[in-house]
Order: C-alpha cells, then structure tokens, then sequence
C-alpha cells in the first residue's frame, strides 16, 4: 500500500489536543543567483504533554508529499491559492551523502590509476573488507561499483545506528531551520497531469509529520527497534503545521 494511503487514513484523527504542534515561524528567501532562488525555513515542533516523546524523525530536510516510501523525513505540500498543487519536487536540498576517502599527500599521487589503487585501499580498511575482492570488483566493474559498494556500506552502518530517533523532553520545543533551492521553473509534468505555476497567484507552505512506528521494522537495526516499539513513549500519528505564503512568484 503507498505511505500516502495510509497518511490519508492517518489524517482522519480526532480533534482532541496532539501530542505535537508544527508551527512555522518564517520563510526568507534570496536570490542569490539569476536561476536559483534560496529559501530558508524556521519552523517550531513543541512536545505538548508532560511525558518525554520519542518518534522517528529528521529535521534537516524535507521531501513532497507524493513520495511513497517510509520516511524520517517531513512532507511540504504547496499550494496555489487555496487549492494544493500535485507537482512533485519543486525544491532541492544540500543534504548529501559524502565519501569519507581523502588523500592527504597529494604530490604522491602521480595518476588517476594510483588515487584509485588508494582509493580501494581504504574502503578494504573502512569497512573491514578483503582487499582482493575490492580489487577484483575494481578490475571487473570499474570505478563505479566501488562508489555503490561504499553507499550500500554507509547505509547500512545507517540502519545499525544506536540512536535512531529524536527525543522530545515534556513541553520541549525543538527549533528547525532548513535551506532549499528552487530553480525557478513553472512547469511541472507528473504523467498523466502537467502543471504551470500561475505567475500571479499566492502560493502557500505546509509541512506534514508522519510519525511511523511498524512501517520501519526492516529499516532499522532489529534489537533497536524491538526496544523502541515496546516503549510507550515513542508516538505514531500526522501533524500538520500551519500554511505560510512562500514567494513563488517570477523576479
């Protein structure tokens, strides 16, 4: 089933007081070049009870509402006027996944034949791998598998990660600040629909927090998770902020 199904069932719930409240304080924006414009969101997310809450969560980065899979990460619908628009990602992140691989005698290294050498020499000492076999995987595949050899490793030292959620302290109010890019585009195509953002409309902000628990079973280290899902504290719901024009409009 998508996630989004179940974000829809999930929005469905009663209107006595949540647990948290999303607030969004402001959106700036620059443009600091001539095709991109940078915004920067500062948004509150406060423990409303007197008990310490636990959820699965990232607060330093965002993705849209019509992804699928189960995420740590909150959802931005955009609206024009007062109606939401299905246009996808419209924004991009810095958020990254970097190598930790570096050389630091540069004048040793005389080709790209030897950085490489030194680079299957580290991910062998890194992530407690036989050398040999790097190799062969060198010699057979080329660089590019030794990249998605390191990226499967790295999420893989993710998922076994000691602290895998965000811990709210009764009546904490947890301070986020995100920056994104739009590259300026209007028009948007998300088969079988396209899209183009009127140029003198208002279009608004919103961010949803689907909070999941089971969903992230195999995601996550298995001792971790048996820990986490056996404690009343870690919560399970959909918080929606408030909405805060965002200007979208041409320069």
């Amino acid at each position: 089933m998508r996630l989004f199904s179940v974000l829809f069932i999930m929005i469905n719930y009663v209107t006595f007081a949540q647990p948290l409240t999303i607030k969004i304080e402001s959106i700036t924006f620059k443009d600091s070049i001539p095709e991109q414009r940078e915004f920067k969101l500062k948004y509150i997310i406060k423990n409303n009870t007197s008990d310490t809450l636990k959820m699965f969560f990232k607060p330093n980065n965002l993705q849209p509402s019509t992804e699928t899979s189960a995420s740590k990460i909150s959802y931005y619908k955009i609206y024009e006027n007062d109606t939401f628009i299905d246009i996808g990602s419209i924004f991009t992140t810095n958020a990254q996944i970097s190598s930790g691989f570096s050389v630091k005698e540069t004048d040793s290294i005389k080709s790209r034949e030897e950085f490489e050498k030194k680079y299957v020499e580290f991910l062998s000492k890194q992530y407690k791998t036989s050398l040999d076999s790097l190799q062969k995987m060198y010699k057979e595949k080329g660089l590019e598998s030794l990249l998605q050899f390191e990226g499967k490793k790295f999420y893989e030292i993710e998922k076994k990660r000691k602290m895998t959620c965000q811990i709210l302290n009764p009546n904490e109010e947890l301070e986020c600040s995100i920056v994104f890019n739009w590259d300026k585009n209007r028009y948007f195509y998300r088969d079988p629909n396209e899209y183009y953002l009127a140029e003198n409309a208002k279009h608004y902000f919103e961010i949803t927090l689907v909070a999941l628990k089971e969903e992230f079973k195999d995601k996550i280290d298995e001792a971790v998770y048996n820990k986490l899902i056996n404690d009343p504290n870690f919560i399970k719901g959909v918080f929606v902020s408030n909405k805060v024009e965002i200007n979208l409009k041409p320069d």
